[in-house]
């Protein structure tokens, strides 16, 4: 009756969260997170798996549910800070929620990636079928080897605030082959990962599951799992070096310890430290960063009566000069030049920017004798000057000198 009903939840979740439209509500998000809270509880006292199993060991229809953390994992890091804060939100607030919940993403996905790779032996049990991908398994095995020793060491020195530092790992896990081994990893997770996509395909329709022989099943399962450890590895790269960046902007404001969750709702208490820095900030203009248009809590005095600065001004000379200032406020910034259509188009014509259109040629009467003697005299003319100054005749080059 338990597996029963694990096996109906996990379909049930996972069909609701691969329909998902776009952004959750809070109460969505809780809904859905709870959910895979209740199945992962199933799951333990089920003991489908236990510590001195390898992949041997664990039954085909079990396999599936080594994935739950994993995807819960991937679900907090899409939907926990978009569910309860807004884009639109003070960035440091966001900043604060987003770096709890890489915390938690971390830890999920570790789990997720110890218990496979580290305690089940997954590579062991796939190198047994001679894939040809035996070079990439033993750079991805590497690489969370290295990570769980590095993870153990930053939680030893600085406890739950502890995390792999991008620089540090790299030094690690690619220590000899530098950029070359980075490279070749890159691009081994890449096919690796393509090829396992295309085998993975086959699970999304059920009538073909119904016809497959269990063995053939098992072995798209494994496949499943793989897939989910290479996404795991990549999803650990982004959260060390987004951790490492937010960690060094929240240290600069306020720390987390104040930051408590309510399920996965961000919740900070007013404490006395609190509204005596409220009151400070009241007192001076710097009201800390937003990108929303506020007023001064109404003030408009700009010097106390002791002479202190209570908001930023400038002195002008006269009231006709706070005129202008004021006009532009709402401007550009600059002072920019102006010109009307006509002058613009005159500017133009006379600095080359724009062909003159040609004049209309006047029609002409050959049978007028004014015309004829004109055009006579204009040939002569021309006949007269091309004699005098032959061709070529003005490039002698005679002043290179």
């Amino acid at each position: 009756m338990e597996k029963q009903s694990i096996s109906t939840l996990y379909k049930d979740l996972d069909e609701r969260v691969t329909k998902i439209p776009g952004k959750l509500t809070f109460e969505q998000f809780q809904k859905l997170h709870q959910d895979y809270i209740t199945l992962s509880t199933l799951i333990d006292q089920a003991d489908l798996f236990s510590n001195n199993e390898t992949f041997d060991d664990i039954a085909t229809s079990s396999l599936i549910y080594l994935l739950v953390d994993y995807q819960h994992a991937r679900f907090i890091d899409s939907y926990a800070v978009s569910s309860q804060l807004d884009v639109s939100d003070v960035p440091t607030k966001r900043n604060k929620l987003r770096l709890v919940v890489l915390k938690i993403v971390e830890n999920m996905i570790w789990k997720f990636l110890s218990q496979v790779v580290l305690e089940f032996k997954l590579f062991d049990y796939i190198n047994k079928k001679n894939t040809g991908d035996e070079d990439t398994f033993k750079g991805l095995e590497k690489w969370v080897k290295s990570y769980s020793s590095l993870r153990q060491e930053e939680i030893e020195k600085n406890g739950s605030d502890g995390f792999v530092k991008v620089g540090q790992f790299e030094n690690v896990v690619f220590a000899g082959s530098g950029a070359v081994g980075r490279r070749d990893l890159k691009i081994g997770k890449w096919k690796l990962e393509k090829s396992l996509k295309e085998k993975v395909k086959r699970l999304e329709n059920p009538d073909v599951i119904n016809r497959l022989e269990d063995e053939t099943i098992r072995d798209i399962r494994i496949d499943q799992i793989l897939l989910a450890v290479v996404d795991s590895i990549s999803i650990l790269e982004n959260n060390m070096m987004e951790r490492e960046m937010l960690d060094n902007f929240v240290s600069q404001a306020d720390s987390l310890e104040d930051i408590k969750f309510d399920g996965m709702k961000l919740v900070q208490e007013q404490t006395a430290d609190d509204d005596t820095r409220n009151i400070k900030k009241d007192t001076s203009f710097d009201k800390g960063y937003t990108d929303k248009l506020e007023s001064l809590n109404g003030k408009t005095q700009v010097l106390s009566k002791e002479g202190k600065v209570l908001r930023p001004f400038t002195i002008v000379g006269s009231d006709k000069k706070r005129q202008e200032l004021l006009s532009k406020v709402q401007g550009t910034g600059q002072v920019l030049p102006t010109m009307t259509v006509e002058e613009l188009v005159d500017y133009e014509l006379a600095n080359g920017g724009m062909v003159k259109p040609e004049a209309p040629k006047p029609e002409v009467d050959e049978d007028d004798e004014t015309w004829q003697d004109k055009e006579t005299y204009r040939l002569r003319e021309w006949d007269e000057f091309t004699d005098v100054n032959k061709k070529g005749s003005g490039n002698k080059m005679g002043n290179l000198g």
